[in-house]
């Protein structure tokens, strides 16, 4: 039992897998909107790499089905 709560508090320092995702997906989509800006004649080209970008994310983040 007390092995089980250490390793449930060093669990706790670190962030969980959805929030470092999360973190990577909006530094990405910032970036690629960032470039656009600099950019205009990629801009669409940009866009659509935040909609995969972001597109991956819900994906990702749906629960997986157990099918029938």
């Amino acid at each position: 039992m007390i092995r089980e709560l250490e390793q449930k508090r060093r669990r706790g320092n670190f962030p969980e897998r959805d929030e470092i995702l999360a973190i990577v997906v909006l530094i990405s989509v910032v970036g690629l909107f960032t470039l656009a800006l600099i950019d205009p004649s990629a801009r669409s080209t940009f866009a659509d790499l935040a909609k995969v970008t972001v597109g991956a994310y819900i994906g990702l983040l749906m629960p997986k089905g157990g099918g029938k």
